[in-house]
């Protein structure tokens, strides 16, 4: 809403002539974390109206507006003031890529915008699988053999909790070990309690926690963990997009390199296959196979989905409460 009310404070009308007709609407876009200082998600909005391009990309420091325009192919420019880029868009999905003084390069990967329509089964799909998720987590605890945990990840992203970049874990799971490693169990234990209720998915949180209940007392966090790691590493092989893992954290990407002994020399992130899915692609060094150089394949559509559903929930209630 904040770009539509940028738009009509511009005076550009929202009936546009057919020039660029296939491309009007409301897109939207997740920009992944960088190194830091640009360590945080980003969103960019934008709207097309005719040859005309006007957007936010809405940062953890900050909201910088931008205006461009676009062809009748869906290719054009785009500029934040002495900060400029390319636009390119093709059917239903667009690709930005700008730079910046303080990112450096920058890349996004968008879709239009649902409906409003679309945001109600969105937001009425989320709710179904926020409800699976509480079930199969509390199945999980109570010791439930048979629980499947590949349909207890692919519910997280669609959580209000949903952290995909560690943001609020990361930080938490440092504090758990070296608690552990100093012998305090119960400092440790509380911030593990943390960590989980955050992020159910992450089995190196469960593994801790068994470590300080030991054997006994920690045999149903041991098979937590082991269920959340088989289901993981059983997603794909990496070799290729169509086998590509997949996976609904970075901390998932980062486990499969760990578990592959994989050292990491190039990433792409957010990458759009042929089949319409998103991927991210590591270059990297295998350090116990004579550092032979490999390419894995992640499938990270799940932080589109989830993005998605996260905004269609919140427009939903905002259009209740007014």
């Amino acid at each position: 809403m904040r770009v539509m009310v940028v738009l009509l404070a511009l005076g550009l009308a929202w009936t546009a002539p057919a020039f660029a007709a296939s491309f009007d609407g409301r897109w939207l876009a997740e920009i992944p974390p960088q190194d830091a200082p640009c360590d945080g998600t980003s969103v960019m909005r934008l709207v097309v109206s005719g040859d005309t391009v006007i957007g936010t990309v809405q940062t953890p420091w900050g909201s910088n507006s931008f205006n461009g325009t676009i062809d009748a192919k869906g290719s054009g420019s785009f500029s934040f003031g002495r900060d400029g880029g390319t636009l390119a868009f093709r059917g239903d999905h667009f690709d930005a890529n700008w730079s910046n003084a303080r990112c450096g390069v920058r890349h996004a990967l968008g879709d239009r915008e649902p409906s409003d329509t679309q945001k109600l089964q969105m937001a009425a799909d989320r709710r179904q699988r926020q409800a699976q998720f509480a079930a199969l987590v509390a199945a999980a605890e109570a010791g439930d053999k048979d629980v499947d945990y590949t349909a207890l990840r692919a519910a997280y992203p669609y959580t209000a909790s949903w952290d995909p970049y560690g943001n609020r874990t990361n930080s938490l799971m440092t504090q758990a070990r070296a608690a552990q490693r100093g012998g305090d169990c119960a400092s440790a234990q509380e911030k593990l309690d943390d960590v989980i209720k955050r992020d159910f998915t992450i089995d190196s949180a469960h593994a801790l926690r068994a470590d300080c209940l030991g054997p006994q007392k920690g045999a149903v966090e041991n098979a937590i963990a082991d269920g959340l790691i088989r289901s993981l590493m059983n997603s794909g092989d990496g070799a290729s997009e169509n086998t590509a893992y997949v996976i609904v954290t970075m901390r998932e990407e980062m486990d499969v390199l760990a578990n592959r002994h994989i050292q990491t020399k190039t990433r792409q992130t957010n990458m759009r296959g042929s089949d319409g899915r998103y991927y991210d692609q590591v270059d990297g060094i295998a350090l116990k196979d004579g550092a032979k150089s490999h390419t894995l394949y992640f499938d990270v559509t799940a932080f589109v989905a989830g993005r998605l559903s996260h905004n269609a929930e919140i427009t939903t209630i905002a259009a209740t409460v007014h």
